[in-house]
């Protein structure tokens, strides 16, 4: 079956510096259970508030239509999901952005470092999302998912490419001690955000109800990890 994606058609906030639209592709091999784009995920899932729904899927020629058109008034695309890099055709999507004269940006998980060349981003969010022996949490049956997120952190690193490391704050999946277990993968010079997990709209129905960490909890978080990156921000 030929590949569709969801497409964001305006994003300020998604490629920084840039207005951008966001491309969705369907499919993840991680089960985070506070992720927000079930429908992506899981098809046939209710989609969360501001995430995209099953109608709104297009073609690849659609997309390319609406680039073309699209061209003088956004400056890049962002390739997310899901996981795009499960799909050959993000790299073909990569392609028609820069045919239309756009910047690319690719979110990834990170689980598949071989494949972080193939669209030759411009910019990479990966999202490291606990300590390499706790990825059970989130990529139940990968027993080498935090091996791998790991092997893209460096992958990146030698690339010369421009890239950030996202880390979501969900109770139960990173925590303080998991944070500190992740500090040692860190360099003082990396682009690193801690991310606020919001419940509502959950791949797991049971994370829908479940309590965010408090300003004050995800301060004392930030300021750990600026013990190690300074720069270090909250998102």
């Amino acid at each position: 079956m030929p590949l569709k994606v969801a497409l964001r058609r305006t994003s300020l906030i998604d490629f920084p510096g840039r207005v951008a639209a966001v491309a969705f592709l369907p499919g993840c091999n991680f089960r985070c259970p506070y992720c927000q784009n079930a429908a992506l995920v899981a098809p046939g899932s209710a989609p969360a508030a501001g995430a995209p729904g099953e109608d709104e899927f297009l073609s690849l020629g659609e997309v390319e239509a609406f680039l073309e058109r699209r061209r003088r008034l956004i400056s890049g695309l962002v390739i997310s999901g899901g996981e795009p890099l499960l799909h050959e055709e993000s790299s073909g999507l990569a392609a028609l952005a820069r045919e239309a004269g756009l910047a690319v940006k690719l979110d990834t998980n990170g689980y598949f470092p071989e494949r972080l060349g193939s669209l030759d981003a411009d910019y990479v969010a990966l999202d490291f999302k606990t300590s390499p022996s706790a990825y059970a949490r989130v990529a139940p049956g990968l027993p080498d998912a935090g091996e791998r997120v790991l092997a893209s952190l460096d992958a990146l690193r030698s690339s010369g490419r421009e890239f950030e490391v996202r880390i979501t704050c969900a109770p139960g999946v990173l925590g303080p001690g998991e944070l500190r277990e992740m500090l040692p993968w860190l360099e003082g010079a990396d682009r690193v955000f801690l991310q606020r997990f919001r419940p509502g709209g959950c791949l797991d129905s049971a994370w829908d109800g479940l309590r965010s960490y408090t300003e004050a909890e995800l301060g004392g978080m930030l300021e750990l990890l600026r013990g190690r990156v300074g720069a270090a921000r909250l998102r």
